[in-house]
């Protein structure tokens, strides 16, 4: 680490993103040479989305291949250098609101912020390019209210990220094989009627019993886990589709729209009209 950097605890309440600049580099694969980067140290921190890679990120010490569909996170005060070729798309940001005098923004301590790795292949790549250019998007042609939009949009990058990889930490659990399952249960049915004693009797033991160790385990209900699911796939249809509200709440699973437009406000504090207004591709 450099000397300068800061170490500060970060209570999750006060994540604020506020974008730095953006960028995307190499769009177009007109720089497809194999040669290096200078090296720097990171003021900010940044993430970067590659959606076409021959190349290697280093990082702290460690080179890591880049694959497409690889988010790179970078902190306040690492060493890094890219290894070309390859295209990504770039946003540096401050992670809170506070106003520091050093060069180098703190490097937070934070639960959240602390369980995403230098380097993770996400699952979901359409959605989390789409992100990344909607953040550019607003950052070229913005108006008043784009600094709220990209913040909302690096929130969700950040949210999307530890869900995902709060999942891929499910080996080290003892109750691994029972939660896996049940995981999957969720995730093949979530657009049907599911009640808590569907998942226990298809992972085979009582309600009472899994629903313990699934909030043990996932730190969420199974209750909230199904309804985060709802809500995550609904949001892609809501920016990617032109389907109605009510098509959208019953494909995900809720028995009606009005009762989908209740939770959605409840879990993202804005109702699915407007977060498709605010969010749909141009």
């Amino acid at each position: 680490m450099h000397k300068e950097t800061v170490y500060l605890n970060l209570d999750t309440n006060n994540i604020s993103p506020v974008l730095i600049r953006t960028y995307v580099y190499n769009l177009y694969s007109e720089d497809w040479k194999f040669e290096k980067f200078e090296e720097r140290y990171i003021e900010n921190y940044e993430f970067e989305y590659i959606f076409k890679s021959e190349g290697n990120m280093y990082l702290e010490g460690t080179t890591y291949p880049l694959r497409p569909g690889d988010i790179c996170f970078k902190k306040p005060g690492e060493l890094t250098q890219g290894i070309k070729p390859y295209s990504c798309f770039m946003v540096s940001f401050k992670l809170t609101t506070d106003q520091h005098t050093t060069t180098f923004q703190p490097n937070y301590n934070n639960q959240i912020i602390n369980a995403i790795p230098p380097i993770y292949s996400t699952k979901n790549r359409q959605y989390f390019e789409m992100i990344f250019k909607k953040i550019l998007d607003e950052y070229l042609n913005g108006c008043e209210s784009s600094m709220i939009k990209i913040k909302s949009y690096i929130l969700d990058i950040i949210y999307n990220l530890y869900e995902e990889i709060k999942q891929n930490f499910l080996p080290s659990s003892p109750y691994y094989g029972v939660i896996s399952k049940s995981v999957k249960y969720i995730e093949e049915n979530y657009q049907n009627k599911i009640l808590l004693d569907d998942i226990a009797n298809h992972v085979g033991i009582s309600p009472f019993y899994f629903h313990r160790i699934f909030k043990q385990t996932m730190q969420i209900s199974p209750n909230d886990y199904l309804s985060n699911i709802r809500i995550n796939n609904a949001k892609q249809l809501l920016i990617m589709t032109s389907e109605s509200i009510t098509d959208i709440a019953l494909k995900c699973g809720f028995e009606s729209s009005s009762y989908f437009c209740f939770i959605f406000k409840q879990k993202m504090n804005i109702s699915p009209n407007s977060y498709r207004k605010s969010h749909k591709m141009l």
